[in-house]
């Protein structure tokens, strides 16, 4: 190297002309130095860079899903979607789900929301109150026996007879979840082989709350809920006592739909974070089938954490004095209340779609019918004779 810029600069290269002066001239401009750190990569500016581009992608990424989630998880997904009223909101109760609603110990915020349910139920319609309800929901695993039997027992509470038939005539699973015996109930009324008095079962201590356990499973469910014998026995209960019925899902089977046109109405059980909103449109489609009234939705298991709790958390402290504290100290304090409100915009999880439209028309099977055949009473009057025969 050090030859050719002699060569360059002397002007004695290959192809050079004697005596010509050399018109290229190197100067040394800097020196090079060893650097004292690695020019590449640049781990500060990638780590910077890769911060944004991951924040970038999880916030695109969050907002497809929830762009297309489809599933309902609150009551204002529900009637923002369905022109339907949504009459009662039930938390997410964990010792349920493990013990069953018989065996766990609801607490607060359970027994408020179903007394809730309670009172939106029977203020749908104040002039013709619904007296023979239908309960269902979209698919099995929603919790409809469990919100069955729960508002059965809010009804009872209040003084009200109630009811309790568990018509899913294919999986039945009342009588086994409340610990009563099956081998007799609905189906063998339904046939004539024995009166409704002879299967009905007090249940509960208010001695208000009545189960008719589903019988021996018929080959054909769907014939006999349908028949002139079902809807006469619905209606033969006195008309101050309220018949739930527990039937199937309305999706797999049509039970539950005709059992709808000759009721007063249905609520369906929709599982928070699971139903779909293509789901629940397909089940209340099949009441439009059959010119079926459809109450309203009971959402259960709403979470009670999250960005998709129920609005509402009631808390209340009692406080009372202690006989041995001083006189000042003995007025009981007045009761305290935190009343907590969550109040969010509409979630945007969901997709937009049409508003899709529910027809309330009441037909013919759905107007009160008056009957004065006294069931429950006579279930009443033979369980305390047998309870005052057994004494004896």
């Amino acid at each position: 190297m050090t030859q050719v810029v002699a060569e360059l600069e002397s002007g004695t290269g290959t192809g050079a002309e004697d005596g010509a002066e050399s018109v290229v001239a190197l100067q040394t401009l800097d020196s090079a130095n060893t650097p004292g750190a690695p020019f590449a990569p640049n781990e500060k500016q990638a780590a910077a860079i890769g911060l944004l581009a991951g924040f970038a992608i999880g916030v695109a990424l969050a907002f497809t899903r929830a762009t297309l989630d489809r599933r309902l998880r609150s009551a204002e997904d529900v009637e923002r979607e369905f022109d339907i009223p949504v009459v009662g909101a039930l938390p997410f109760d964990e010792s349920v789900a493990k013990m069953g609603p018989v065996r766990a110990t609801s607490d607060f915020a359970m027994k408020e929301a179903v007394r809730q349910l309670r009172t939106n139920l029977m203020f749908l319609d104040v002039d013709n109150p619904p007296r023979v309800i239908v309960v269902t929901s979209s698919l099995p695993g929603d919790g409809k026996s469990t919100v069955s039997y729960k508002l059965a027992e809010a009804i009872a509470e209040s003084g009200t007879n109630v009811v309790l038939i568990d018509a899913d005539l294919r999986r039945p699973t009342l009588a086994t979840n409340l610990g009563l015996p099956d081998g007799a109930g609905l189906t063998d009324v339904l046939v004539g082989r024995v009166r409704a008095e002879e299967v009905l079962q007090p249940y509960g201590p208010t001695d208000n709350l009545y189960v008719m356990a589903a019988g021996v499973i018929p080959p054909n469910p769907s014939e006999l809920l349908g028949s002139g014998a079902m809807r006469t026995l619905l209606y033969s209960f006195p008309e101050d006592a309220i018949v739930l019925v527990d039937t199937p899902p309305l999706i797999p089977v049509t039970d539950a739909a005709i059992l709808t046109a000759r009721t007063d109405g249905a609520v369906v059980v929709a599982r928070a974070g699971r139903t779909t909103i293509d789901v629940l449109d397909k089940a209340l489609q099949a009441f439009d089938r059959v010119n079926g009234r459809a109450l309203g939705v009971i959402l259960d298991a709403v979470p009670r954490k999250g960005a998709h709790k129920d609005k509402y958390a009631y808390a209340y402290d009692y406080e009372y004095a202690d006989p041995k504290a001083p006189r000042r100290d003995r007025t009981p304090s007045t009761p305290r209340r935190r009343h907590r409100r969550r109040s969010s915009p509409p979630r945007a999880g969901i997709a937009s779609s049409p508003r899709r439209s529910r027809s309330t028309v009441h037909g013919a099977d759905g107007e009160r019918r008056r009957h004065t055949s006294s069931g429950v009473d006579a279930a009443r009057s033979g369980g305390r004779s047998r309870a005052r025969d057994g004494g004896n």
